[in-house]
């Protein structure tokens, strides 16, 4: 099952860095890389929940089978990608990148050495967790006594890690010659942001009573909103080679898409029929393009850099900015869905009868009204 909700935000998460290299916003160019950021809390939700609802059906987590499930979603999309792109670039550009920045995107390095595309970065960050997550989760398992739930050190897990890369951005800031770059792309010092994604994961899974409490009352859920705008606004207000925000603001940005996320999952009904018809139209939009999200980030970046100046030779048209977003952005969309249905779904369906996962185990959370819609239907994590 997939979570429309879920897919609505991996939405606004490529679209937001989508615009954002786009240039063409002083919004969006100050605001749309917490885009990654977005992608990070989801993440951490996400794949957390895959071992979580493991554990519960199995009593224990096998690494083994979930690298190579992550790994069939992963690296074929993304090699094939790399291919593709080092196609075009010699036989069309006459131009390649050096074979060592094709070795770092292979072996997931290139958030610390240059890789061939600059938006990859994030995938390296993400394919580092991937491997810290679930041996982290196993060693929990090995050494907790509580069978039902070995887990319970997470929310300690959490701070220790928030803290950590707090103090990592700061020594990268405030030592030397600072170096947002670091701050900014390096795992070490943005594990926070996925992690915090695990700590409202392990919530939702077994302490649902917590967020029930969080999320109920309506004053709770207006001061979430409140403050994960104020949160997220310090991405706008602040730039990213700002000494403050380089150590804090990162902290800031997944701690507001934390609430984005809360907010999503708990709050139902409030609009009226007329506006929630157009809203289940437009989120259902939202969520069609959400479920195309990673083929659609990997083929953004050479989509921008080749297929407007290919349309304007083609036709012979005049240099126009406005023209030229919206090539970009409705053939980052148009190729990243192709792509993702020619190469990541059917893949993904022969991973899944090679590598079959039983049905996800449902977590209801019984929220009396006007928070309708979860206790009857219950919400399940869809696989990332």
């Amino acid at each position: 099952m997939r979570n429309k909700r879920l897919d609505v935000l991996r939405c606004v998460a490529v679209l937001l860095v989508i615009i954002h290299h786009a240039g063409i916003s002083s919004f969006f160019t100050q605001f749309g890389w917490t885009g990654v950021d977005l992608f990070f809390v989801l993440s951490g939700f996400l794949i957390s929940g895959l071992l979580f609802s493991e554990y519960k059906r199995r009593r224990s987590i096998h690494f083994k089978r979930f690298f190579i499930r992550r790994g069939l979603k992963i690296y074929p999309a993304f090699y094939l990608f790399l291919f593709l792109t080092w196609l075009v670039s010699f036989f069309y550009f006459h131009l390649t990148a050096p074979v060592q920045y094709y070795l770092h995107d292979i072996f997931f390095v290139m958030n610390y050495e240059h890789g061939v595309w600059d938006h990859t970065w994030t995938l390296a960050i993400e394919e580092h967790f991937y491997i810290f997550l679930p041996i982290f989760l196993i060693l929990l398992v090995r050494f907790s006594r509580n069978r039902e739930d070995p887990f319970r050190a997470i929310p300690w897990a959490s701070v220790v890690i928030a803290t950590t890369c707090l103090a990592l951005r700061a020594y990268s800031i405030f030592v030397g010659t600072p170096n947002f770059k670091m701050a900014y792309i390096s795992s070490h010092e943005r594990m926070d942001s996925l992690f915090f994604g695990v700590l409202l994961g392990y919530l939702f899974h077994f302490r649902p009573g917590v967020l029930q409490r969080l999320s109920q009352p309506l004053r709770n859920r207006l001061t979430i909103a409140v403050a994960s705008g104020a949160l997220l606004s310090s991405a706008y207000l602040l730039p990213r080679d700002n000494r403050f925000f380089a150590v804090f603001g990162y902290s800031f940005v997944y701690l507001g898409f934390g609430g984005v996320l809360l907010l999503s999952l708990f709050v139902h009904g409030i609009l009226q029929k007329g506006l929630a018809i157009v809203a289940e139209r437009i989120g259902s939009a939202f969520s069609y393009v959400g479920m195309y999200s990673y083929s659609i980030y990997l083929w953004h970046g050479p989509t921008g850099a080749w297929l407007p100046g290919l349309v304007r030779r083609t036709f012979h048209m005049q240099e126009n900015h406005y023209i030229r977003f919206g090539i970009y952005v409705g053939g980052s969309l148009f190729i990243g869905i192709m792509m993702s249905k020619l190469v990541e779904y059917p893949i993904l369906r022969l991973r899944d009868r090679l590598f079959p996962t039983s049905t996800i185990v449902a977590v209801q959370v019984e929220i009396p009204v006007p928070l309708h819609g979860l206790a009857n239907a219950g919400l399940t994590s869809s696989e990332k």
